[in-house]
């Protein structure tokens, strides 16, 4: 390999590393906005935004980061609304929980294997994040679908619609005969 070509290869894994090891969404904007066009520079006046009038907008708020602005309506776990990431994510190993489940959600929730003496799979197995989203939802609860869609996710909705015991059900609900968390018998039964 000739110099030059080792000279590239450097330069280029130097500038990934500098833009790949920040530790905030912004860190990187401020190598960047040198190589790119369109890039804000980090400041906050370069962070304002103005609609076609030059009126600041007031729509977007950068005070809370960069998420402020693309939030849903719906519902919003407490610790994520409040940013407070720190409750769930570890801060020192980007990408880890500072404990994995459930045992995180029961730092804050009720642990649902006292409660019941059969518990649901994901229960069980300690998958919370199987029905509910950890952030935020359109669903109550914090649930990834509502209804049948839920339990169907997992569940083969034919094989259980053929269940000479659901015959007759016509617009139930699975939850209207059956407890998501938990029950005393193995169908876990309300």
């Amino acid at each position: 390999m000739k110099l030059p070509d080792k000279i590239c290869l450097a330069s280029i894994f130097i500038v990934g590393m500098i833009l790949f090891s920040q530790c905030s969404p912004y860190a990187g904007k401020s190598v960047l906005h040198i190589f790119f066009d369109g890039v804000p520079e980090t400041d906050s006046t370069s962070l304002l935004s103005t609609d076609q009038g030059g009126i600041q907008a007031d729509s977007l708020d950068y005070s809370k980061g960069i998420l402020a602005s693309v939030e849903p309506e719906g519902f919003i776990h407490y610790p994520y609304g409040e940013r407070e990431c720190a409750s769930c994510h570890n801060e020192q190993a980007l990408g880890t929980m500072i404990e994995p489940q459930p045992g995180l959600c029961y730092i804050c929730h009720e642990d649902l294997a006292e409660q019941y003496n059969y518990l649901h799979g994901p229960v069980a197995g300690g998958y919370c994040s199987a029905c509910h989203d950890p952030h935020k939802s359109e669903h109550e609860k914090l649930l990834r679908y509502t209804g049948e869609a839920l339990c169907f996710y997992c569940h083969e909705a034919e094989s259980v619609l053929q269940n000479e015991m659901h015959e007759g059900l016509d617009g139930m609900l699975c939850t209207d005969c059956h407890n998501p968390h938990g029950g005393e018998d193995k169908y876990i039964f309300q």
